[in-house]
């Protein structure tokens, strides 16, 4: 039987949107990689975010040459002008890290607004906010933190550059390289996810890259998204010790409180992501520290909400344990998410030139239409 009316399917859920060959989330099994490599290869302790970057670009694994062609690559692009720090530095001081960011990204836009004519330049133009964007993040944090602008370095990586600006502090290799490990695990997953979704649509508009960034960085700030880190680690603080912490999450989840890090719309087992964040937290959080209790807190909060609602698929997120992470290696609480934003634009600039080699057309879906049918109009004076 055929009808008029499409059928509705709440949040686009099981509607396929793209085809996309940079990474697969397979929920079912937990599993998630990027051009067919497992996340738990890939954050080895060799990996690197500029070999991320290569991959995802280039399809395959690059060999250390390639590395090192991309590092620079990344180096010489990162460069920002006096105006643009300027403008970051104060959006910074007036509002949310993650809205200053996606306003400073925006301004990076060319003069002119007509991307088809320059298409050509999709991976340049990709690739330079790749390397854009966490030197933004840096220069956001050192404002939010009160601190002159200190920029990049000749040949620092990308991590260590970003670690150092956002800490104001030297970071030590170990540290380095949970920095990549953390860029590398947010690097893309999947074109279905709201912040690459909405990259999608813009770029199907035609939009110049730097504005369909900056409308990513708007999707991914919201805390049913990006911001989930944020909140997760806040949950952490407002239970305070470790010790009382079971008979708290207890009642939140009697009172129905959505766990925040806890539950995934694709992943019914635990996130792959979420167990190498649990490997690197092993490494970098040690002693009595505010953030050995929050891990433990977070720990207690796995046991019990799994206890109770595992049964009903749904396992830790990436966000539960990063935030405990990201703490332990200096990471304001403010900047977590715009961490994760300069991770993503790999994944959403490389989805920008996917969308366009798939012929980029518009996306208008349809819509179920419950309002008034057709009415007669009654002039103001007879109402």
């Amino acid at each position: 039987m055929t009808t008029d009316t499409p059928a509705y399917s709440p949040g686009l859920e099981g509607v396929p949107i793209a085809e996309s060959a940079l990474s697969l989330v397979e929920g079912q099994v937990g599993r998630l990689t990027y051009r067919g490599y497992s996340i738990e290869d890939l954050t080895g302790p060799q990996g690197t975010f500029e070999e991320i970057v290569a991959l995802i670009y280039d399809g395959e694994l690059p060999k250390p040459a390639r590395i090192l062609e991309m590092k620079r690559h990344l180096e010489a692009e990162r460069g920002l002008t006096p105006g643009q720090i300027e403008f970051a530095r104060s959006a910074a001081k007036l509002t949310h890290p993650m809205f200053a960011l996606q306003a400073a990204v925006a301004i990076l836009g060319p003069m002119d607004n007509d991307f088809e004519r320059k298409v050509s330049t999709v991976t340049e133009r990709g690739l330079s906010l790749t390397a854009k964007v966490g030197h933004l993040v840096g220069v956001i944090a050192q404002a939010v933190a009160g601190r002159p602008y200190e920029g990049p370095r000749p040949g620092e990586s990308h991590a260590h550059m970003m670690l150092r600006m956002i800490t104001g502090k030297e970071p030590s290799d170990l540290h380095t390289r949970v920095m990549d490990a953390l860029l590398i695990l947010q690097a893309d997953h999947s074109a279905g996810n709201a912040s690459t979704f909405t990259s999608r649509v813009v770029t199907s508009t035609k939009a110049e890259p730097e504005s369909v960034v900056a409308s990513a960085i708007g999707a991914l700030s919201g805390p049913a998204h990006g911001g989930a880190n944020e909140h997760s680690l806040r949950l952490f603080m407002e239970i305070g010790d470790p010790a009382g912490a079971e008979p708290k999450i207890q009642r939140l989840l009697e009172d129905k409180y959505k766990i925040p890090g806890f539950g995934h719309r694709v992943y019914h087992v635990k996130d792959p992501r979420s167990k190498v964040i649990q490997t690197l937290a092993a490494e970098v959080i040690k002693g009595e520290t505010p953030e050995a209790d929050h891990y433990q807190i977070a720990l207690m909060v796995e046991k019990v909400a799994t206890a109770r609602l595992g049964d009903r698929g749904l396992f830790p997120n990436v966000d539960l344990f990063s935030g405990c992470v990201f703490e332990a290696i200096g990471i304001p609480i403010d900047i977590f998410t715009p961490v994760f934003a300069a991770s993503r634009t790999a994944g959403w600039t490389a989805n920008i030139r996917e969308q366009w080699d798939s012929g980029n057309r518009i996306f208008r879906p349809a819509q179920i239409y419950v309002g008034a049918p057709v009415r007669e109009y009654v002039p103001i004076d007879k109402r």
